[in-house]
């Protein structure tokens, strides 16, 4: 396999023998950047190509596919940016900052490298918090112990900090409407009604609607559901399926973090560090996260997760 990085119109794909595996946003139209394709790759028994999340959907446009944002950031919403200026309200937003793409070779295989600033400020035009995140997209079958997925899928790497900007600030989630946060997936439409897998025999908890969201500890949590288009599949009852596993890294903190998710209306997978609590930051001070996506075809069990788990946290 090949993997090759290009850039347009402020977009950086990344790609194995033509077939796209990621696209990620960094010049955006909206209010964050993020991954509008996450995609299978090529030598999968699905869908080559299939791209499991959706960016700016009609229902929810504020959901960039794979993105980060501190929902709450002294009560000033950095979420539901969208529809907060089409309201006239007060809300935060990222403005985007300069960005690096590289390709980097390891021992185990090649890796695409993005790494990007940004400012989260009010609309008011105050700054909130820095943000610099480093995402390194691995090519299938190149994780360093060589255990990523193989042919059935690859690994993706977040590493996030934020930095208190002008004052203390305080970081939460909790609203009416759920405590989704942090480090987030919108998946595509035909994925809904997906499986949710944690480890240990962990209960998922409610799924629908958000406010009902349980937010089980984990550390990591894996969505998969069926794809559209198998010949046959209403005659099998058998369709194909996807997902994504999320992880969350040891050094992130004393517990696993909590896991915000959702099967109805649609499928949505968040890390969210600030779940039922306010995390204090001093001006100038920063926090840190390590973040593993593992992109997929099929319904992986819990043995084959934790396998590359593992590998995610020693690859880091």
């Amino acid at each position: 396999m090949t993997l090759e990085t290009a850039v347009e119109d402020g977009a950086v794909s990344v790609s194995v023998d033509d077939t796209v595996l990621a696209r990620y946003d960094a010049e955006p139209a909206g209010s964050k950047p993020g991954f509008d394709t996450l995609a299978l790759p090529p030598g999968v028994d699905t869908k080559p190509g299939e791209n499991l999340v959706v960016s700016s959907p009609h229902d929810h446009p504020w959901h960039f596919g794979l993105f980060f944002c501190q929902k709450l950031v002294d009560g000033v919403n950095c979420w539901e940016s969208e529809p907060s200026a089409a309201a006239g309200k007060p809300h935060g937003y990222a403005e985007a900052g300069e960005y690096d793409v590289r390709t980097e070779g390891n021992g185990g295989g090649a890796s695409a490298v993005i790494e990007q600033d940004a400012t989260w400020r009010t609309d008011d035009g105050e700054d909130l918090l820095g943000d610099t995140r480093t995402v390194r997209i691995n090519e299938p079958g190149g994780a360093p112990d060589g255990d990523d997925g193989g042919d059935d899928g690859y690994l993706l790497t977040w590493e996030q900090e934020v930095t208190a900007l002008g004052q203390r600030r305080h970081l939460s989630s909790e609203t009416l409407h759920g405590h989704y946060s942090g480090l987030s997936l919108r998946f595509a439409r035909s994925l809904r009604e997906g499986r949710a897998l944690l480890p240990d025999g962990a209960e998922p908890g409610e799924t629908s609607p958000p406010r009902a969201a349980g937010g089980p500890a984990a550390r990591w949590c894996d969505y998969s559901g069926p794809l559209d288009g198998r010949p046959g599949a209403a005659a099998v009852g058998d369709p194909w399926s996807a997902g994504i596993a999320m992880f969350d890294h040891p050094d992130n903190g004393d517990e696993p973090v909590n896991w915000f998710i959702m099967d109805e209306p649609f499928g949505f997978l968040a890390a969210n560090p600030t779940w039922g609590t306010v995390e204090t930051l001093d001006e100038g001070e920063p926090r840190s996260w390590t973040w593993g996506m593992w992109v997929h075809s099929g319904t992986p069990d819990e043995r084959r997760i934790e396998s590359v788990y593992e590998s995610f946290v020693d690859s880091v």
